[in-house]
């Protein structure tokens, strides 16, 4: 086996409470990295399309990479896949924190969990140590309750836990998965309602093995080379500074951040939740992630007053701030914090949450709803302290908020289709907090991935406005309100994001312009870390070929070649004001080369018999030709 990897699978099928251990086979390692590469071949192989995602035969699989538990800065993430509840295609979510480290040092690449119990559990993991135990007494807790009680259970503070809370017990299918005390989210695409419906309250993993690394000498060179870069670099001491929700204000400036469910260019209060501006006023600190810089990471507390938090709680990352703020035209920054505590707590994916309530909102002031719908809650935009009110009922699944708990697809089809137009997603999967309208590549990015309009799909932002320039990519001078070469873009950024991510790091840190972390230093980073030759033209191709099998794995569980679009009010109302003033999402214009550039069939959207050859996939090509 090649450095970077334990070698081992652990299944758990918690329908005969069985446990198993098996051998990573070198195969999967050789074309799909790790991560979400080999999840999606494993879920490729053994969920048949007619498995629905509640279905004891669907698969929660938790994976990590090869550079997850080294010393490679920002690799702390893990990964888990499905098929998601909410699409009913690939679902995907990604979180950092420490959990996938530690799950590396207790001698697992991947867990695959199948079945569904008789009763609450979770599973406790320690090196060899596998048990599968009760967890009725954490059933019902939140997030950061359970994870501190199995904490004092197992009177271990070093054991790290993924657990979720009461909208994942509740099978909402907008909720997601949370990590260390309730502080990281692998949030999207209802990952969370799968692990409830599983009767699987959260993993706790501790272990004191270390991660094998193939060249010592070489990856110590290469932590000095880039330890030297970041130290000079101003926009990694401006990413350690503000963190994500310092792109609040740019995104606002340029057009790129939503406002009054992507009806508005300009959010007049956003100076009042920005960092810097009001953010700071309720900022108490950084968190880092495992072996990283940067931190990221905000720490917030409201202290006092209606919107009081518990001390030091996460902070809100950009995504969750747009979503939930300007998104609901919600200014309050205390109101804000105390907000994304309550997803977090309850195990809620704030993209989704924002998204569903300023749908509710807009529903609500075009008279589709009224009071009688809102259980008397006037949801006026604005309006924070309905904000908090639906957060509560969609996590519970009272009210209004059973409806809002499907997300604003169904919630749509259900209201009629009067209400089609409002209800901004793709493939049913809430649209992330960038908008196509100011960086033209994100239509392609949006439209075409295989779990709908997620932004760790292959966010072309940093690439159509350059803050930094991956020459490997040869992408400089782009045009983000134009066309051109943006089907190119969208092409490489995925394919980049896709091998990326499945080497284990955080793509926020190393592939987002925030800092000037070099791709070539990426690639030789996993050549001494594993032993293995890819070179960057290598790593690309395995990102395609990853990136391919996923596009399958939804084609084959239903996904049609229309639905590869956006909704109509990105494509065709033009934003009135702002930094992408008169801009719609020009999908059409890029689309046919898009798919030629990908060797994907015009008519059918599936990647060509060819196509799938040259990428090694004809076992895929099977199930299509």
């Amino acid at each position: 086996m090649l450095g970077g990897y334990t070698g081992s699978i652990l299944r758990v099928e918690l329908t005969r409470n069985k446990i198993l251990k098996e051998s990573l086979p070198e195969e999967l390692v050789r074309k799909f990295i790790g991560g979400p590469g080999i999840s999606t071949k494993i879920l490729y192989d053994e969920v048949p399309h007619w498995v629905e995602a509640f279905d004891p035969l669907n698969l929660l699989i938790f994976s990590t990479g090869p550079l997850t538990g080294t010393a490679v800065p920002s690799t702390g993430r893990h990964f888990v896949n499905t098929k998601s509840p909410l699409t009913g295609y690939l679902g995907e979510a990604n979180a950092g924190g420490f959990w996938g480290a530690e799950l590396k040092f207790a001698g697992y690449d991947l867990i695959v969990v199948s079945g569904r119990a008789a009763k609450p559990v979770y599973l406790y993991v320690d090196n060899d140590r596998v048990e599968i135990r009760d967890a009725k007494p954490y059933w019902g807790m939140d997030a950061r309750e359970a994870d501190r009680a199995i904490h004092e259970d197992i009177g271990d503070k070093k054991v790290k836990i993924v657990d979720i809370g009461q909208a994942g017990e509740n099978l909402v299918l907008i909720s997601g998965i949370m990590g260390e005390d309730a502080s990281r989210a692998a949030a999207r695409c209802g990952v969370g309602a799968v692990m409830g419906s599983k009767n699987l309250k959260a993993i706790a993993v501790k272990g004191d093995r270390k991660v094998p690394v193939a060249d010592r000498e070489s990856l110590q060179n290469c932590l000095k080379e880039l330890a030297n870069i970041l130290s000079k670099d101003p926009n990694t001491r401006s990413f350690r500074k503000y963190g994500t929700a310092g792109y609040y204000s740019v995104g606002m400036d340029l057009g790129d951040s939503p406002v009054r469910n992507w009806t508005r260019g300009v959010f007049k209060g956003a100076d009042k939740i920005s960092l810097p501006g009001g953010y700071e006023s309720v900022y108490v600190g950084n968190r880092a992630c495992f072996n990283c810089m940067i931190a990221c990471r905000r720490v917030v507390e409201v202290n006092r007053g209606r919107f009081a938090t518990a001390p030091e709680v996460e902070g809100l990352e950009y995504q969750s701030l747009a979503a939930l703020g300007g998104n609901c035209c919600i200014d309050d920054i205390e109101a804000l914090v105390k907000a994304n505590d309550l997803c977090n707590l309850y195990g809620l994916d704030t993209i989704s949450t924002g998204s569903v309530i300023a749908f509710a909102m807009e529903c609500y002031e075009k008279g589709i709803i009224d009071e009688n719908d809102t259980d008397g809650i006037d949801l006026k935009f604005g309006n924070k302290c309905a904000l908090i009110k639906l957060i509560h009922r969609i996590a519970k699944r009272e009210g209004i908020g059973d409806l809002l708990s499907c997300g604003v697809a169904r919630a749509s089809q259900i209201l009629g289709k009067e209400t089609f137009d409002l209800a901004i997603h793709v493939k049913r999967l809430e649209v992330a907090m960038h908008d196509p309208r100011a960086f033209q590549a994100l239509s392609l990015t949006y439209a075409c991935s295989p779990t709908g309009a997620r932004h760790m799909e292959g966010e072309t932002v940093f690439a159509e406005r350059p803050a930094i320039d991956y020459p490997e990519l040869e992408l400089s001078d782009l045009d983000r309100l134009s066309t051109k070469r943006k089907a190119e873009a969208a092409f490489k950024v995925q394919n980049l994001w896709s091998a990326l991510s499945a080497s284990g790091y955080c793509l926020l840190a190393c592939a987002t312009g925030t800092t000037a972390y070099p791709i070539n230093l990426n690639v030789q980073f996993l050549k001494a870390v594993t032993g293995r030759k890819l070179g960057f033209k290598g790593l690309m191709k395995v990102g395609e070929r990853i990136f391919n099998l996923r596009r399958a794995f939804s084609m084959k569980h239903g996904l049609r070649r229309e639905e590869d679009t956006l909704p109509r009010r990105l494509l065709e109302e033009p934003l009135k004001e702002g930094g992408s003033k008169g801009s719609t999402a020009k999908l059409t214009e890029m689309i046919g080369d898009y798919y030629r550039i990908r060797g994907w069939n015009p008519m059918t959207g599936i990647p060509t018999k060819d196509k799938l050859a040259e990428l090694e996939l004809d076992d895929v090509a099977a199930s299509f030709y």
